[in-house]
């Protein structure tokens, strides 16, 4: 192997390395001389974008310029998405199809809105519910911590 054809296959390869895979037979068809293969390899990495001597650097600068390139060829319009910033819960919520045959769960303020009567009925009766849910810890809690306060002091 000549001088000539490693500055071939390094040609070739700087190609490769801009991402871009040629069919050489086609692209060299008319080529007689290794110096006519040469210039006509330097002119494909020119239209790559590889300009003056080539190198790793700028054919990886190309291939990435290029990748970009047709990434935002590629790109949907319809996948932009045109509001700004994020979504409020209320628009999120508006999207979900709304619930059907859903109850709340009872609660004492409903059934305190729900009274007909102003009178402090609903009242006591939650006072006793509370005192009620109180009598279970009747047994852990005791008046003997109030007299070791008073032993202490």
């Amino acid at each position: 192997m000549d001088e000539e054809n490693k500055a071939v296959s390094r040609l070739k390869r700087y190609i490769a390395l801009c991402g871009v895979r040629r069919n050489y037979k086609k692209l060299l068809d008319g080529c007689r001389s290794v110096k006519a293969k040469v210039a006509v390899l330097k002119k494909e990495l020119e239209e790559l974008g590889v300009e003056g001597q080539p190198s790793i650097e700028k054919c990886k600068k190309a291939r990435l310029k290029r990748e970009e390139a047709q990434e935002l060829a590629e790109l949907d319009v319809t996948n932009i998405i045109t509001t700004q910033g994020r979504p409020k819960r209320r628009a999120a919520a508006a999207a979900w199809p709304p619930a059907q045959n859903v109850s709340p769960p009872p609660s004492a303020y409903k059934r305190v809105v729900d009274s007909d009567s102003d009178s402090g009925e609903s009242h006591t009766n939650t006072g006793r519910r509370r005192s009620a849910a109180w009598a279970n810890l009747q047994g852990i809690i005791s008046d003997d911590g109030e007299s070791s306060l008073a032993m202490r002091n």
